[in-house]
Order: structure tokens, then sequence, then C-alpha cells
């Protein structure tokens, strides 16, 4: 059952509205004011927001900055509701972010026809990419109400670059956003005695680079093929116009960006805290879930293993000895198999 949170001070207007919505066969939540209408937005999390704009407190504009602004609540769905008819209105609405906009008095069925169509639309946008789409205008597509953006082209046909190829290195003018369509390449950085940290093994359907090109004008990290892969580039100025003129795309940015910096937190946290043990055990772990659905797992040299783990190689084939002898895991060549994962897990706490 979906969830929608209602935000109207017309008590009247507000049981109203969650009458219609309940007997549709909607959960409903209400709150009275902008101020605790955005409190139960972070704390139920609801699949749908409509809010009236003008509100004590905190007016309907004010409740959809915070809410855009918080990674957890910028992807859901949100619908004005306001007595003031005309375009100006409708146009700082929109441009505010909302995804729809409804003039008081409305009629049941424009009322949920409208949220038909939103949680339609935010279910494609949702969609998480287990699997790459066999294109990036795919990506545009889904995450775009209008299937694509006039004026924007962002390729449709991807490089191909062979296995150790430099896609950027540090420093680098931020000229491109990529995506991978097939292959692996790695994201690392080198220290100052030219020791490789792996920050990220990218997989067909992940973007990289888009941190930096959003960040500034310098790619902080350097991109390397790890296996033949064709890689789209998206030219600097089309990926962000791209963000700029469409909610939806750069919603699903915010979103992905999100994860990222929690996973870069955890794993600060893990080369801070956990033993080198540890540390092997979580990546391990981490590249089985990485690739679970990949045709081909990467076959990483010790070295970029090791680089992941951020330590030194003999550190590394020693954990890994000692975990072949645990019986946890069987080493073929360059693969490492996990052999017990549940073991596994509970040495790397998880």
């Amino acid at each position: 059952m979906k969830k929608i949170l209602i935000i109207e001070d017309n008590q009247f207007l507000r049981t109203t509205t969650a009458d219609i919505l309940q007997l549709a066969g909607y959960e409903v939540i209400q709150a009275e004011h902008g101020k605790s209408g955005v409190e139960r937005a972070q704390l139920d999390r609801p699949d749908m927001i409509v809010c009236d704009v003008e509100m004590p407190e905190l007016d309907g504009y004010g409740v959809l900055h915070y809410l855009s602004n918080d990674p957890k609540t910028a992807m859901i769905p949100f619908i004005f509701l306001t007595s003031r008819d005309g375009a100006e209105e409708m146009r700082r609405g929109m441009s505010s972010g909302a995804d729809d906009y409804l003039v008081k008095p409305f009629s049941e069925a424009d009322l949920l026809a409208t949220i038909e169509v939103r949680l339609k639309k935010s279910a494609i946008l949702q969609r998480e990419y287990g699997r790459p789409p066999q294109r990036l205008n795919e990506f545009i597509a889904d995450a775009s109400e209008q299937g694509g953006i006039p004026g924007i082209d962002v390729g449709d046909r991807p490089r191909r670059f062979g296995t150790g190829q430099v896609l950027f290195s540090e420093g680098d003018a931020t000229n491109n956003v990529y995506y991978v369509a097939s292959g692996v390449v790695k994201v690392f950085r080198t220290d100052n005695y030219g020791k490789e940290l792996i920050i990220e093994l990218c997989k067909p359907g992940d973007f990289l680079g888009h941190m930096d090109v959003l960040k500034g004008l310098e790619y902080t990290s350097a991109a390397e093929v790890l296996e033949d892969s064709e890689v789209h580039l998206i030219p600097r100025k089309v990926f962000l116009d791209l963000m700029h003129r469409n909610r939806d795309v750069a919603m699903r940015f915010i979103r992905m960006l999100a994860g990222e910096v929690t996973q870069n937190q955890e794993r600060l946290l893990a080369l801070a805290y956990a033993s080198v043990r540890e540390r092997t055990a979580q990546a391990l772990l981490d590249l089985s879930n990485r690739f679970k659905e990949a045709a081909t797992k990467p076959q990483l040299s010790r070295e970029d293993l090791a680089g992941m783990v951020g330590t030194a190689k003999e550190s590394l084939i020693r954990a890994l000895s000692d975990f072949k002898s645990d019986g946890w895991v069987s080493l073929q060549g360059k693969n490492v198999i996990i052999e017990d994962e549940a073991s596994l897990k509970r040495f790397a706490g998880r």
C-alpha cells in the first residue's frame, strides 16, 4: 500500500483529501503545517507528498527546499496545492522542483489521476540499475519524464579501451563524465610513495568522474581500464546542462552521490580501525556482492586487491593464506573464491 503525506493547514480540506485517498486504497499521513510536514516526511518516508503552498510557520516552498536538500527525501514525488491559478505561480512551483501542481478547488478525479501518474513515474526513477541499460540513452529516458531532453545528445556509441589504458589522471581537466557500457574500470589515487589506493571498481552501468565534474575543474583521482571496456564519454557541458535542465536526472545523481559518500565514510572508518585481515574480508565480500550479477568476475592482480584493501601486497597474501587455511576461500590463479561466506561475514563484523 502506497503511503501519502498530506501537508495542509485547512483542517476541512486536509481531512476531505485524506478520506478520498484512503477510499482509493492509499495509506494517508496528515500534517497541519509545514514544519510538522517536514518532520513527518523525514520520519515516515512516504511515497508521495501533497503539500499546500500558503501555510504558517513554513510555507510549501520552504518544505520543498528542506526535503529536496535531504538525500533521504529528495526523491519523493511532490505535488503543490494552491488557490492561486496562474502561469507565474505554476512556473514558480515547478521551477522550485515540484513534480506537479493542483489548483483548489480540484476534483476527486484530478487528484487521483495526478497522484497515479506521479507514482508511476516515481517507480521508474526509483528503479535500481542492478543490470545496466544496454545504452546510455536508456538511463536518460528512464530518468526523464519526456523520455529524453530536446537539445541534449549524450552520445550512443561508446569508445573501446584496452586493458591498461588510462581514461584520466589525477590533476587532469574534468572534460568528461564516463559511463561504463562493458568491461571493468578502476578508480584510484596514488600517495607520495607511488602506492595505489583503489577507490572503486566500475562495472557496466556505472558512472565515474561525475563527482569531480560537479565539484571542480580537476579530477582528484585516476581511472584505468582493468579489462577491455566500452565507455561513453559525456562532455562536461552536456552533463551539466542535463543536470540543470532536468530535475529527475539531477535527483537520481543526488541519490547516487549520497550513497557514494556513505560508502566512503564507512571505508575510512575501516582503514582507521580494522585490521588488515578484517579489511581483506570486507573487500572480498564487497567484490562478491558488487559483481554478483555480472556475467564474469574481474580477475584482479594481487597488487590491485591490495590497493582495494589499503595494504601492502605481502600483507594481503598472508591474509589470503590464512583464510585459505581456515577453509573460508580457495585460490584459482588470480581468482579468490569465497567458500564460507558466513564465517567471512562474521569475521568482517557484518
